[in-house]
């Protein structure tokens, strides 16, 4: 027996509450949820977590000291869960239980991904092999078998409900134009063949990143010029009575000479930056001795570019030479090193940047010159040194820079990007979901129904058995019911199939059971009341008449003699349908024969309803009678009826009385 319906609404409410408690507590926050699962690694959460752990945690308004709370990770790009121990401003002091030092960042509430519900030891091990596509597939597929499991199950159900009615498919079976819900069923089982790769390659790309955060280098170059000049003695030894850059400086001709260097910052990357520039000279002996003083000022610079500028003075700069040498009584030979000190700070790629750039320019210096040294590496193309090099330096460096690289999914046939994956299951989805809205569109559009018989068809022919005919048994009569769905009530409660029977213009649906049989008719009314295979004639006898013996003589051949009042041929007072005129039947084998009134077998030769008396007439009219009475529209007929008379009258009488 089936459940009562409203057994069944509770069950569905009790289940859509379950259904959203689940959504409300485990949905993860990439589908909207508040729950984020953290699988553990290392030790510094010992002895309360390991290795392998499923911590589940829940996104909170405020979070409190103590309380473990999972975070994202900047400087190690990465979820950390550890314990608060404090808070600094508007950020919070975390520390791992088994740590002897706190959280190098201190992260603030917008990095704050939930504090602990819950956690299962050893889960989160199990979780990620899960993940892994080989045993995904299996997991879907096993589901996928369990639900065509299931639908074939109904289906057997559903013939072995047809095989306890008594019905074969040998009854004339009448095809439902509507679409069944079986073939819908079937329909959907089919998109959902179709839907399972891409909800697969879904649920393996939305599980996981798309991208994976590195780190990507940022390059950038700093270079200098250096440069200077001198004004001369008129002579031969600077021609245009000007020293310049790249001639040796005559201390007897020179007196001083003006230094610059000039600083530029290039990088492809988006970048701000200011600094500070200044200049120094170091005097360095052979003997072992230096000094460093400084040339000019310090500048500053806003942009990727700067100078400085100072000035030598070269009768200084001997007078200092002699008065080491007179001091230590020690000579040698000496170098001057022109150090420019740029340092640079801002931001390069949102990045933070300090850099410093310091190349130096070597003079060797003599008693009487100043001599650039020019460095052997450098070759020009006309075989000479090359001083390119020298008063042009440069430095290439690089600064660290947050980047993401693709993460893919790879098969056995292809190799696809986490991203790709997810844009290929999406439209694969909204297309395979799509096509299945069209085709049961298209299916109800092509067999839209015309009549409330086809549309009772349509929506319950998963519990319709099409039927020849339906046949009462003696003595019960049908309940007809208001409407179709009462009848469906009373099918599910007796778990019972619906029996569907068709005539010229009428249709009607049944349910017959131990208790009674009910009935839905739809159809022309005439045809129900009148004419149809299942009309049932209920009768009643008069109230003042009273059943009298009429012994067999008094009963001569049929002719023009008028007949007892228990053989008339008058219709009796029906408060139903009215019976139709006697008709002629022809037997056909000695199962029940179905008929539309009275039976009135035709004559044969070897039949003792040929016979000319009275009595094979009373008979007939005995047995029919009989049937009539009791509303019982099967004749049994007898190669030797002459047995049954007393039966088939005495039979009539006793119900002819029963009715009062």
């Amino acid at each position: 027996m089936r459940r009562h319906p409203l057994k069944k609404l509770l069950a569905t409410t009790l289940g859509l509450i379950v259904l959203g408690f689940m959504w409300f507590y485990f949905a993860p926050t990439p589908l909207g949820g508040s729950t984020s699962y953290v699988v553990t690694h290392g030790v510094s959460m010992e002895p309360h977590f390991h290795t392998g752990d499923l911590a589940i945690v829940r996104s909170q308004s405020t979070y409190h000291v103590g309380e473990v709370v999972a975070y994202h990770n900047k400087e190690l790009h990465t979820i950390v869960l550890h314990r608060i121990i404090g808070r600094d401003g508007n950020r919070y002091i975390f520390k791992g239980d088994n740590n002897d030092f706190t959280d190098f960042e201190h992260p603030a509430a917008s990095q704050l991904i939930g504090g602990l519900w819950f956690h299962i030891a050893g889960a989160g091990a199990t979780l990620q092999s899960i993940r892994s596509p080989a045993l995904f597939g299996i997991l879907v597929g096993g589901g996928l078998l369990l639900l065509m499991g299931g639908v074939f199950v109904r289906r057997r159900r559903i013939r072995r409900r047809q095989r306890r009615a008594g019905q074969t498919s040998e009854h004339a079976h009448i095809h439902s134009p509507m679409p069944t819900a079986d073939s819908v069923t079937m329909i959907l089982a089919l998109g959902l063949v179709a839907l399972l790769p891409f909800v697969m390659l879904a649920v393996l790309a939305f599980t996981r990143p798309s991208t994976k955060l590195h780190t990507v280098p940022v390059p950038y170059k700093q270079s200098g010029k250096f440069s200077y000049s001198a004004v001369a003695t008129p002579g031969p030894a600077y021609p245009s009575n000007l020293a310049v850059t790249g001639d040796p400086l005559f201390t007897r001709v020179l007196n001083e000479v003006s230094l610059r260097f000039g600083y530029r910052f290039a990088s492809a990357a988006k970048h701000s930056l200011s600094g500070k520039a200044s200049l120094s000279a170091t005097l360095t002996s052979t003997s072992g001795w230096n000094t460093t003083f400084p040339l000019g000022s310090t500048t500053y610079f806003h942009g990727d570019h700067g100078g400085i500028s100072a000035t030598l003075n070269l009768a200084s700069l001997h007078t200092l030479i002699q008065s080491v040498e007179k001091t230590t009584r020690v000579t040698g030979s000496y170098t001057l090193t022109i150090i420019p000190h740029v340092s640079a700070t801002g931001f390069l790629d949102d990045v933070p940047l300090s850099a410093t750039f310091s190349p130096p320019l070597e003079f060797s210096v003599s008693e009487l010159e100043l001599k650039p040294t020019l460095g052997g590496s450098a070759v020009s193309a006309t075989g000479e040194p090359s001083t390119a090099s020298v008063f042009t330096p440069s430095a290439s460096s690089s600064v660290p820079s947050k980047g993401y690289q693709p993460l893919f999914l790879s098969f056995k046939l292809a190799r696809l990007s986490v991203a790709t994956a997810r844009t290929i299951a999406l439209i694969g989805i909204a297309l395979v979901i799509a096509t299945l809205i069209a085709i049961l569109a298209l299916l109800r559009l092509r067999v839209r129904p015309s009549d409330e018989a086809t549309s009772i068809r349509a929506r319950y022919g998963h519990m319709i058995i099409p039927v020849a005919h339906v046949a009462q048994p003696a003595g019960s009569s049908a309940i007809d019911v208001a409407d179709m769905e009462a009848l469906v009530r009373i099918a599910e409660h007796y778990d019972r199939s619906i029996l569907h029977e068709t005539t010229a213009g009428a249709e009607a649906f049944w349910v017959t059971d131990e208790s009674g049989q009910f009935r839905y008719k739809v159809g022309a009314p005439s045809e129900l009341e009148h004419g149809g295979q299942f009309s049932t004639f209920e009768t009643a006898a008069p109230e003042s008449v009273v059943p009298e013996p009429v012994a067999n003589e008094d009963v001569a051949t049929p002719g023009p003699a008028a007949p007892s009042r228990w053989i008339t041929p008058e219709p009796w007072a029906v408060p139903g349908p009215i019976a139709p005129e006697p008709v002629a039947h022809e037997w056909m084998s000695p199962e029940p024969v179905v008929t539309r009134g009275w039976v009135a077998p035709e004559a044969s030769p070897g039949d003792n309803w040929a016979a000319a008396d009275g009595t094979s007439q009373e008979r007939w009219i005995a047995r029919d009678l009989a049937d009539a009475l009791t509303r019982d529209h099967l004749s049994w007929p007898s190669t030797d009826e002459t047995a049954d008379i007393s039966h088939a009258r005495a039979g009539a009488f006793a119900r002819v009385a029963g009715l009062n």
